[in-house]
């Protein structure tokens, strides 16, 4: 089954991505596993580098996305910071207006520096009220890794939500924990929740997803869809 089709995602959902170890992936899959009778909406409520598929369509003042018409395809609309490349986000109230128009939105709804670990603050991740699912990405590649700043965004929040020291081992506990924890991924939330966890492509990544999403589950006591995969290669079995 595609990753949509696990996610139970289609015409209407309005997904908000947050995490690290793939988000930018797995929003590219979801966007073009839409059908191609669809305007998919692709946009950051922190910031995102554009799309690069040649298809895209692409506004980046608030002018061009108040007045951008849909059309069945792919559209990447922000606020074109000029000296960083990246697209920031429109203003709440503006998003809101747009976001009706569009049959999916798929919103990157944090940062984190391309580091597979991040912690987050009080003000993060940025998920409208308006959505319908939230997403986190998380990735079993993490597991061994240092609790250091060359592998952690924000490494002080990130040790006050797992209990590790700095330069240990990050286990799966600490990945769960990163994810269910009360100051979490799963912090702000709206609608449907789901995890994702990337880059279990060998016997040793899926005995860590499968650990990990019993783990979240423990500390969740919520409704929650679990995947497991592979973004690089577009595999994909839920829990």
């Amino acid at each position: 089954m595609s990753l949509s089709g696990l996610l139970g995602l289609g015409r209407g959902s309005r997904v908000a991505v947050s995490g690290c170890g793939g988000k930018t992936s797995v929003i590219n899959i979801l966007a073009g596993e839409a059908g191609a009778d669809m305007s998919v909406l692709v946009t950051p409520t922190a910031k995102i580098f554009p799309v690069t598929d040649a298809g895209a369509d692409f506004a980046a003042t608030r002018e061009e996305c108040l007045a951008h018409v849909p059309r069945p395809g792919i559209h990447c609309l922000g606020l074109l910071n000029g000296k960083t490349g990246k697209l920031e986000a429109l203003a709440p109230e503006d998003l809101a207006a747009i976001a009706p128009r569009y049959d999916i939105v798929l919103m990157e709804a944090d940062g984190s520096g391309g580091l597979p670990c991040k912690g987050w603050t009080e003000n993060e991740p940025v998920i409208p009220d308006f959505a319908t699912h939230t997403l986190g990405v998380v990735s079993v590649n993490a597991v061994g890794l240092a609790a250091s700043a060359e592998n952690v965004f924000r490494p002080d929040e990130f040790l006050k939500l797992t209990g590790l020291n700095r330069g240990d081992a990050v286990t799966a506990e600490a990945l769960a924990a990163m994810v269910a924890s009360p100051g979490g991924m799963l912090r702000r939330r709206a609608g449907h929740v789901a995890i994702v966890i990337n880059q279990a492509e060998d016997e040793r990544g899926r005995k860590i997803a499968l650990k990990t999403a019993a783990l979240i589950r423990e500390a969740r006591d919520m409704p929650l869809v679990i995947v497991s995969g592979n973004a690089r290669m577009n595999r994909w079995s839920g829990f």
